[in-house]
C-alpha cells in the first residue's frame, strides 16, 4: 500500500524519497549499498532512529520491515562473515 504522500528518510546519511508506509530490511540495505554484496556470506546491520511513536529505535533483521516516517534514520553497516 503506498503512503499518502512521500516520506523523506536518511540512509547513511544520504536523503531519499521514500513512497511507502513501510520499509524492508533489504529495502534499506538496497538505499545504503546499491552495489553492496548479497549472498550468504554478506550481512548489513540495520539500526534505525527517529521512528514513529513507540518504535522511536531500533534494529532491523532479515525479512522484517518498519513503518516509515518522515525523517526517519537509518544506519547500515557491511559485515561479512568470513
Amino acid at each position: 500500500m503506498a503512503a499518502a504522500k512521500q516520506i523523506l528518510i536518511y540512509v547513511r546519511g544520504r536523503r531519499h524519497a521514500f513512497d511507502k508506509e513501510k520499509i524492508d530490511y533489504k529495502e534499506v540495505v538496497d538505499l545504503g549499498y546499491p552495489d553492496g554484496k548479497h549472498g550468504p556470506l554478506y550481512e548489513y546491520d540495520v539500526s534505525w532512529k527517529d521512528g514513529p511513536k513507540g518504535e522511536e529505535e531500533g534494529i532491523l533483521k532479515e525479512g522484517d520491515s518498519v513503518p516509515v516516517v518522515n525523517e526517519m534514520r537509518f544506519d547500515v553497516k557491511f559485515t561479512d562473515r568470513s
